[in-house]
């Protein structure tokens, strides 16, 4: 009886360290996508690796770490159709940047308020543009095309196909936005619709091949673009997914531009 005592006494030391422990809070992995292709300054480079400096979408919800204790975020990078698949499916906990899309409702959820969508708990916000040779003439108003009789490359799985369809031009979907700019200058199309914070890296880092390119105004559209969770994830955790489109609100006012400014800085 003595031994068993003295051999609780001996385990008292380590049940309390344990307990103490930031490690005894339980982990929760929440697993996020985000394309394989450069989204300056939100993500860079095409690949599917997770790069050393990502861009300050990647860094931003790094963070979250911070905010939420015993949550850890694990990043892979597929093609931006594939990332919406696999939410669907439950394959990723998440995928950002997604903009809203009624359609996507049936594959993931968003943050919400009051009924609909909630715009301060957005992650950035991104326009889309036209992109076209100096010489075309697309008839864009801001509203609407005055002749319709269009063919307009734009990236696979982007939320502005949908909407230059309801505009009622034809749409060639790329691959991706590169190549939608390739396209382009072999007179494949009339024009491109490309987020403009992607297109215009690529032009400032292209511009040898692509100088005659030129952006037109006004915006197709303004969005903006959030972290989007499974419905797997959020019917297991739904606390806990407030708490992240919380914690992304929060860190977009605080520190996304203070992430983006080294890559808007960098020369070349």
């Amino acid at each position: 009886m003595k031994a068993r005592v003295q051999s609780y006494l001996a385990l008292l030391p380590l049940c309390l360290f344990l307990a103490a422990s930031p490690r005894a809070v339980a982990e929760t992995v929440l697993h996020v996508a985000y394309e394989d292709k450069t989204q300056f300054p939100y993500y860079m480079g095409d690949t599917e690796k997770v790069l050393e400096n990502p861009g300050a979408a990647v860094e931003l919800v790094k963070l979250i770490e911070q905010r939420i204790p015993g949550l850890r975020i694990k990043f892979s990078r597929y093609p931006w159709k594939r990332c919406l698949a696999m939410l669907e499916t439950g394959q990723v906990d998440g995928i950002f940047n997604a903009s809203y899309n009624p359609e996507r409702t049936r594959i993931g959820e968003y943050p919400w308020k009051s009924g609909q969508v909630d715009p301060s708990r957005r992650l950035t916000t991104i326009s889309y543009h036209l992109y076209a040779l100096p010489d075309a003439d697309l008839g864009w108003n801001g509203e609407a095309f005055e002749d319709p009789d269009l063919e307009i490359g734009a990236p696979l799985g982007y939320s502005i196909v949908k909407d230059l369809e309801n505009l009622g031009v034809s749409v060639m979907r790329v691959r991706s936005s590169r190549q939608s700019l390739q396209l382009l200058i072999a007179g494949r199309v009339h024009a491109v619709a490309l987020q403009s914070v992607t297109a215009d890296f690529l032009l400032s880092r292209n511009a040898e091949p692509l100088q005659d390119i030129v952006r037109i105004d006004p915006p197709l559209k303004t969005k903006p673009y959030y972290l989007m969770l499974s419905q797997e994830f959020k019917a297991a955790n739904p606390e806990l997914s407030e708490q992240i489109w919380n914690a992304i609100g929060e860190l977009r006012e605080e520190k996304l531009e203070a992430l983006a400014q080294p890559y808007l800085s960098e020369p070349g």
